[in-house]
């Protein structure tokens, strides 16, 4: 076990949080928004969307949209993050499964069978989901909304911690750097890629992503591939 000090540090966010709707006959109006943007994102693209034209398309004036989303960049983040709280929470379902169908196993036996099922179960809801992958896969729409993904990120990554320490598995993975949102990005960089060159995550993109995660894992594990040993070997082969 490697000694590392935990980490509760997130991400700073600088702008205010969203004035979200409290009434109901609001949060109605303000939901056949979100339905109409996602309709629009797949009709017409992330561009071409603004707030005069999903008034019009909505029926919900723009004074009302405005006072919950001041920019269509509010919205669309808005709408990034409901996708992904969606993603996490079936992230936790897969993982808390592995552990129930595979009752006290080793890290060597969790790691590759919950890395597998996350890869798996991220795939199938970004292809189910246009919206999802254009607005998560395609890239944060501003800083903001990069900052937001971090911090929904970090929460995956500390519950994950706590289900290690739980089930008293000896954790090799450090706190700080956060190598568990490390993964876990590696993992979605590979996602990205498929969706950038193929509009589609394939099982050969999945498989890449499995192979990256693994070795990470590897090598977390076994603490190799350090940038202070390789100092180490260039003074061993001059010598």
């Amino acid at each position: 076990m490697m000694g590392q000090t935990q980490s509760t540090a997130v991400p700073k966010i600088m702008s205010k949080p969203l004035n979200l709707p409290k009434q109901q006959r609001t949060q109605k109006r303000m939901e056949k928004v979100v339905e109409t943007t996602e309709k629009m994102l797949i009709n017409m693209g992330l561009e071409k969307i603004s707030i005069p034209e999903v008034a019009n398309e909505s029926g919900v004036p723009r004074a009302s949209i405005y006072q919950f989303f001041p920019t269509k960049y509010d919205l669309l983040r808005h709408i990034a993050l409901q996708h992904l709280h969606v993603l996490i929470a079936e992230l936790k379902t897969v993982g808390l499964q592995v552990v129930l169908d595979h009752p006290n196993q080793p890290i060597t036996i969790y790691g590759p069978l919950i890395t597998a099922e996350m890869i798996r179960t991220t795939a199938k809801f970004y292809n189910d989901s246009d919206v999802a992958s254009m607005l998560i896969l395609g890239g944060a729409v501003t800083q903001h909304s990069y900052l937001e993904y971090q911090v929904e990120l970090q929460k995956v990554s500390a519950t994950m911690r706590q289900g290690l320490k739980m089930l008293n598995i000896d954790e090799f993975i450090p706190a700080k750097p956060d190598t568990m949102t490390i993964l876990i990005e590696l993992i979605f960089t590979c996602m990205k890629h498929g969706y950038y060159t193929e509009s589609y995550i394939s099982e050969e993109i999945c498989q890449e992503a499995y192979r990256i995660a693994m070795s990470y894992l590897a090598a977390l594990k076994n603490n190799v591939f350090k940038l202070d040993q390789v100092k180490k070997i260039g003074l061993q082969v001059q010598d």
